[in-house]
């Protein structure tokens, strides 16, 4: 059930660029949105500092380790703020991980991360904008912490969706989501 006091999906002049750009980069646009939602709330001039030293900006969260690439295509770090720039390069991104690591929830949560743990709590933390948004139903799950404490495990939280939810998130749009 979509929270009441969000606005319909795609109706914010911010989110104008999600369904062209997941046309355009053959991408799921419910789960762009959620990509959107989830690193910035689509707040289009955020950047936010990463312990590692590098910087995400824009509403995708995109990493400078991509600026090198992203600037033979005239993308920098100011211009990335535009919401149409920065969804365009966030559906650019997801389509890059989805080719990489698989149409699957970890080859979209790939977006973020490949690593196990970090991968499956963005899972959980996509699933729960969807579930906001009402594009899935399911109970929202807890999402782990950022860092795990030293007994917890890459396994020690997973985002499992049933299968009828898999079918439900593969059938939203064209191309699926899950080739499971």
């Amino acid at each position: 059930m979509a929270s009441k006091s969000a606005a319909p999906m795609f109706t914010r002049s911010v989110e104008a660029c999600v369904i062209p750009a997941a046309n355009y980069h053959k991408v799921n646009h419910y789960v762009l949105w959620a990509i959107l939602k989830v690193e910035s709330n689509f707040k289009p001039a955020t950047v936010t500092k990463n312990s590692n030293g590098t910087q995400d900006h824009g509403m995708g969260g995109m990493n400078t380790i991509h600026m090198p690439t992203l600037s033979k295509h005239g993308v920098n770090e100011e211009n990335i703020k535009d919401p149409c720039i920065s969804t365009y390069v966030t559906a650019w991104h997801l389509s890059k991980e989805i080719a990489k690591h698989g149409n699957t929830w970890f080859g979209v949560a790939a977006y973020h991360s490949v690593t196990p743990y970090f991968n499956n709590r963005y899972q959980i933390m996509l699933k729960n904008a969807l579930i906001d948004a009402g594009v899935i139903s399911d109970m929202k799950q807890p999402v782990p912490p950022l860092k795990r404490s030293s007994g917890q495990t890459s396994t020690s939280y997973k985002a499992t969706p049933t299968m009828t939810q898999a079918k439900n998130a593969a059938n939203l749009a064209s191309p699926s989501v899950i080739d499971d």
